[in-house]
C-alpha cells in the first residue's frame, strides 16, 4: 500500500468519524455547566459585597420582588421559570441524542 492511499483512507475515517460525533459533546456541557454556575455565583458575591445594608428590593431593582412572591399553592415566578429552563435544556440534549 502506498502512503497516498494510506492517506487518503487515514483521511476519509477521520471526517466520517467527526461528522458521527457532531451531537451530543458530555465535556462541552460540563465546561458549559461550570462557566454558568461560575458567573451565578460571581453575580451573587457581587451584589453581597455591593449592597450590604439595603435590600435589593429599595432601589431600581425592586420589580424583582414579583419573581418571589407567592402565584399559587406557594410556587413563585422565579421556580416556574426554572423550572421551565431546565426543561427545555433538557428536552434539547434528549432531542440531540436521538
Amino acid at each position: 500500500m502506498t502512503r497516498r492511499r494510506f492517506l487518503d483512507r487515514t483521511h476519509r475515517n477521520r471526517t466520517r468519524r467527526d461528522e458521527g460525533s457532531q451531537g451530543y459533546n458530555p465535556a462541552g456541557m460540563i465546561r458549559l455547566a461550570g462557566f454558568g454556575a461560575a458567573l451565578v455565583i460571581a453575580g451573587g458575591v457581587y451584589v453581597g459585597f455591593v449592597r450590604q445594608g439595603e435590600t435589593i428590593y429599595d432601589g431600581r431593582w425592586g420589580m424583582l420582588q414579583r419573581l418571589i412572591t407567592p402565584l399559587f399553592f406557594g410556587v413563585n415566578a422565579l421556580e416556574l421559570l426554572s423550572v421551565v429552563i431546565v426543561g427545555f435544556v433538557a428536552w434539547r440534549i434528549w432531542a440531540r441524542m436521538r
